[in-house]
This record gives C-alpha cells, sequence and structure tokens, in this order.
C-alpha cells in the first residue's frame, strides 16, 4: 500500500488488471471471491458487534464486481485501507453493506475528481507546450506581409482583420521609401 498512497497513483499503476479482467481471465467466482476477501479484512478489522453474515458478503461483494469493476484491483485495496482506517463512513453496531456501498461511492467520486484534474493538468501542460513551440516557429506579421508578392498583399489587404495592420505597414514603406 506505501507504494500507491494516492488514488491517482493506484489508477495510473502500469500493469495492474480491473476487477472486470480478474473475472474474464479466470471467471466470475475467482473475481467475487477476490472482493470477499478484501472485504473480510473490513469485517474483521472493524470493531463492531455484527459484522457482515455470509449472505451479506457474498451479495456485496456481487455488487460491487457488477457496479465497479472498472477498479483496478490495487485501486479497489487502496478502498478497503481508507475504509478501515476511517476515511470514509463509520460502522456504529454492524458492518452495514450499505455503508461501504456509500463508501465506495464516495471513493469513486474522489477518483473521478483526480483523474479530471491531472487530465486538466496534462491538457494545460500540451496546450503551454504548443504555444511555445509555435511561438518559436513564428515571424511578425509585418516580416511576413513585407515577404509577399504584390498579389498576394492585394489579398491581405482585402481581409476584414489583416487588412488594417497591411495599410498600416503600406504606408509606413512608403513614408520610409519617400524618406531615402
Amino acid at each position: 500500500m506505501a507504494a500507491f498512497p494516492t488514488i491517482l497513483e493506484a489508477h495510473n499503476a502500469k500493469n495492474i488488471p480491473a476487477i472486470v479482467h480478474l473475472a474474464q481471465a479466470y471467471d466470475e467466482n475467482v473475481a467475487v471471491r477476490w472482493i470477499q476477501d478484501q472485504l473480510l479484512q473490513v469485517n474483521e478489522f472493524a470493531g463492531v458487534k455484527s459484522k457482515l453474515s455470509d449472505m451479506q458478503l457474498d451479495e456485496l461483494a456481487i455488487q460491487i464486481r457488477l457496479e465497479y469493476g472498472y477498479l483496478n484491483l490495487f485501486e479497489f485495496i487502496l478502498f478497503c485501507a481508507r475504509l478501515r482506517s476511517g476515511r470514509y463512513e463509520d460502522f456504529y453496531g454492524s458492518v452495514d453493506p450499505m455503508r461501504i456501498l456509500k463508501s465506495l461511492d464516495a471513493f469513486c467520486a474522489d477518483r473521478r475528481s483526480e483523474i479530471w484534474k491531472e487530465a486538466q493538468i496534462k491538457e494545460k501542460e500540451e496546450r503551454d507546450r504548443e504555444y511555445e513551440e509555435s511561438r518559436k516557429n513564428s515571424i511578425p506579421f509585418d516580416v511576413w506581409y513585407r515577404r509577399l508578392s504584390e498579389e498576394e498583399k492585394e489579398k491581405v489587404r482585402d481581409t476584414p482583420y489583416l487588412g488594417g495592420r497591411a495599410k498600416e505597414i503600406d504606408e509606413e514603406n512608403k513614408h520610409n521609401d519617400s524618406h531615402t
């Protein structure tokens, strides 16, 4: 667990199958049993009088497999660790499957938020990189305009956004030519 202290690091871990992949590679029972094993640790850890019954554990594991099969195995282990540490719902008197599902929903909301924030950061970095690259390869408008042929300059003068600046440059050129 120390290797994946954040949800994002667990999510981004390479070569870690999702719960659904465990079911596809082996069978549904293997995936459900694996979830049950993780939940048993929570069940035993919780200091309450009433623990999950076998039937509750079975149904809860199946529900998690069906609704949250997209989580990778490390993410689910991290969720169980956080559940045991009290980061989500508390158990009062009994380990309640509904509280575990609410906690898992909160964990997944945190997961979506972290993934979204990372995507936003990467997108901004990419935009900044592209902007810097375009700045390195760009030339000022007046330099570009002066390199055009007369025919191309005429077309530029007729455009709404560039025409005004093109005409200013033409005036500057006339003014400079008259002084030389």
